[in-house]
């Protein structure tokens, strides 16, 4: 089952475009892990784009994990949305949700190839200022994640999310509920973690 809805939203935020702004959600079902919206907001004037990923159905905070040991391994899919945090662990590689950060549906291959291409634009800054350290630092990440792609090297990757709205999905992975710890220490994008039972009286 798959639908894509068009909803017009109106005017642009960003150039002021009358009616330019409209929002195209994709519902489709992922198995084992449920119904989800992949939502892109466009402006047909100047060109906007902002996208999202929505799970339909309730979710707990989890953490998923998977030992990437071999190629077939990089085909694990990835849901992440605004408010999931993914961890490199070998090479120290965290990507946190921001104000500006999207949500995509991917596999792990395609998050190395989005790593890759940060790392490259980090690298030619990095030239610039003649930072050899820092250079030499990136060509090793650089180095690792080929080695990754050629199942040469071992890679953990983990998704966290406080609202279960981001996911691994693969034979191989793990997963288990975040304690209330690990939550607070989120990054959590443009959302917000609501305890009830911290109100004060």
């Amino acid at each position: 089952m798959s639908e894509i809805h068009e909803v017009r939203l109106g005017d642009c935020p960003i150039c002021g475009g009358k009616n330019t702004l409209k929002a195209l959600n994709h519902i489709h079902e992922i198995p084992y892990f449920g119904k989800v919206m992949e939502s892109t907001i466009i402006c047909e004037k100047c060109g906007y784009r902002n996208a999202d990923v929505m799970i339909l159905e309730e979710k707990e905070p989890k953490l998923y994990s998977i030992k990437v040991e071999e190629e077939k391994d990089l085909f694990t899919r990835v849901v992440r949305s605004k408010s999931g945090t993914i961890e490199l662990e070998e090479i120290g590689v965290k990507i946190e949700p921001g104000p500006a950060s999207q949500g995509f549906v991917t596999n792990i291959e395609g998050v190395l190839e989005r790593t890759r291409e940060t790392l490259l634009m980090t690298r030619n800054f990095k030239t610039q200022e003649n930072d050899e350290e820092s250079v030499k630092k990136i060509d090793e990440l650089l180095s690792y994640i080929e080695e990754v792609k050629e199942g040469k090297k071992p890679l953990t990757v983990k998704i966290m999310d406080p609202f279960g709205n981001s996911a691994l999905i693969g034979e191989k992975v793990k997963s288990r509920l975040l304690t209330k710890e690990e939550i607070k220490k989120l990054s959590t994008g443009p959302y917000v973690v609501y305890y009830p039972e911290e109100e004060t009286e």
